[in-house]
Order: C-alpha cells, then sequence, then structure tokens
C-alpha cells in the first residue's frame, strides 16, 4: 500500500513539474501580442492548468492523510477512502493528459 501512495506521490511531482511548464509555454505565446481568438484560448488553457493545481493540492492532502493511517486500510471505511483515491488519482492523470494534448495540439496549429 505505501508503495502505491509513493507512486501517486511522484506521479503528481511529475504533472506539477509539467503543469508549470505548460503554464511557462502559454507565457511565452502571449508575449508576441494578442488578437480576441488567442485570448479566448489563453483563458482557456489557463484555468485549465489553474484547475489542475487546485487538484494536485487536493490529492496531495488526501494522500497525506492516507499515509497518516498508517497500516488502518483494512477497515471498510478506510478502504472506500483509497479506492475513491484511487479513481481520483486516475481520473487526473487522464485529464490532465487529454489538456496536455489539446495545448500541445493548440500550438501545433498556429504555427
Amino acid at each position: 500500500m505505501s508503495h502505491e501512495l509513493e507512486t501517486w506521490q511522484r506521479t503528481l511531482n511529475y504533472i506539477q513539474q509539467e503543469n508549470v511548464y505548460l503554464k511557462n509555454r502559454l507565457a511565452d505565446l502571449i508575449k508576441n501580442g494578442m488578437d480576441d481568438e488567442l485570448l479566448e484560448q489563453v483563458e482557456y488553457f489557463q484555468n485549465q492548468f489553474l484547475n489542475k493545481d487546485a487538484v494536485i493540492v487536493l490529492l496531495r492532502r488526501d494522500i497525506a492523510a492516507e499515509i497518516q493511517l498508517d497500516g488502518t486500510l483494512v477497515e471498510e471505511k478506510n478502504i472506500k477512502k483509497h479506492d475513491k483515491l484511487s479513481e481520483d488519482m486516475e481520473m487526473m492523470e487522464m485529464e490532465f493528459s487529454r489538456v496536455k494534448f489539446d495545448f500541445n495540439n493548440y500550438l501545433s496549429q498556429r504555427k
């Protein structure tokens, strides 16, 4: 169980680093000036990236709380919490991959 929690922490670290990189690329994009279409897309992606930051904070909190349980996962309520956290992590990975793909696709179409 602790191995899975450590893996989730590493995954969140990776996602957070990638999210920072994407936000920096977004900042570089707007340095060249903006039109109305670009403004709309920048706002969309900025909101997506900020949303991912917020979710990362919540998932880190949940992982830390589960680490504090330290071996008491045999209780049914704690197993349910762990299963929910597992689903949340899977959802985060899928959503972040989608946002990253969409942003990279948008950048490639602008060239």
